[in-house]
This record gives C-alpha cells, structure tokens and sequence, in this order.
C-alpha cells in the first residue's frame, strides 16, 4: 500500500470520527432544546427542578461523549502530520478537552446527588 493513500485514508477517517463527534453533540443539544420546550409548554420548568436537572445531565453526557470523538479524531490526525508542533498543537487540544470534559462530569456528578 503507497504512502499517500494511507495517509488520505487516515485522513478520510479522522474528518469521518470527527463528524461523528459534532454530530453526537449537535443531536444531544437538539434533543436537550427539545426536552426544555416540551417542560416549558407543559408547565413542569415552574413545579419541577428535577426535569431540568435530568436534561443537563443527558446534555452532559452527550457533551462528554462528543468531545471524546473529537479527541480521537485529532489523535489520528498527528499520525498524519507527526511534527513537533502538530503534536504540541494535539497536546493544548487535548488539554483543553480534557479540562471540559473533567469539568462537566463534576458538574453531572453534583447534579445526579441532588434530592
């Protein structure tokens, strides 16, 4: 198998996970958008904190996973490009995610403990 076409077939499957991630989010804030309206419309945001508390924590977890694809999609992306400064670019990335994603499952497991 020639260099080039390994390369572009990691390539097509970098953009590939990385469009699943994006994915995986945009459906997870629809899905949540829709979860809130619905509570709006039937009058349960007023009389019920939990319903809400139960949509960030599904929100959460569709985040959490999206960003973890995204993560993997920039992985295989130094192995296409594999000079310092692309790895210290995946290093800042993965950091950065990494923070978001500590951050958001702490904030699901505070949420998932209340009453």
């Amino acid at each position: 198998m020639d260099w080039l076409n390994l390369h572009d077939i990691l390539v097509f499957i970098q953009h590939g996970v990385s469009l699943i991630g994006i994915l995986i989010i945009i459906s997870g804030v629809l899905l949540a958008l829709f979860q809130y309206m619905n509570s709006i419309v039937s009058g349960h945001v007023v009389s019920q904190t939990s319903n809400i508390n139960a949509i960030r924590l599904n929100l959460g977890r569709v985040l959490i996973l999206g960003l973890e694809f995204i993560v993997a999609a920039d992985l295989i992306g130094t192995t296409t490009t594999p000079d310092y400064y692309a790895v210290g670019l995946l290093a800042i990335i993965v950091l950065v995610r990494t923070i978001l994603s500590f951050s958001i499952n702490r904030e699901l497991m505070s949420i998932s403990k209340e009453p």
